[in-house]
């Protein structure tokens, strides 16, 4: 089962990377990191992992790794295992501006 909090790993194509945590919990994504505010959700068909997220830069304290923008959404799809869940896609907006990201399980929900 997918439902956990994970910390999470990613880089953008144009090599800039991030750190940030995230919640997934009955087809919802919850998260953020210093700058951005995670929310979307997901679902599993044919044993992938497919899911929106809308990043809201609402601190603007770092820019995304996209550049300076205050608000973009991603559309993401990978293949979940027992610890990690790596996902690659794009923003929806700029399709050619994709990402990778490696979600690790750290820790169960009550």
């Amino acid at each position: 089962m997918l439902e956990a909090m994970y910390g999470i790993e990613f880089v953008a194509n144009q090599m800039a990377a991030g750190y940030g945590v995230a919640t997934l919990e009955k087809g919802r994504i919850l998260g953020g990191d210093t700058s951005f505010v995670y929310a979307g959700n997901y679902e599993i068909i044919k044993d992938q992992v497919h899911a929106t997220v809308k990043c809201t830069n609402d601190r603007e304290v770092l820019p995304s790794v996209f550049g300076q923008l205050k608000e973009f959404n991603l559309k993401l799809q990978g293949e979940p295992n027992n610890k990690e869940l790596v996902l690659k896609g794009h923003m929806v907006e700029h399709p050619e501006l994709s990402l990778s990201l490696k979600l690790t399980r750290r820790a169960e929900l009550p």
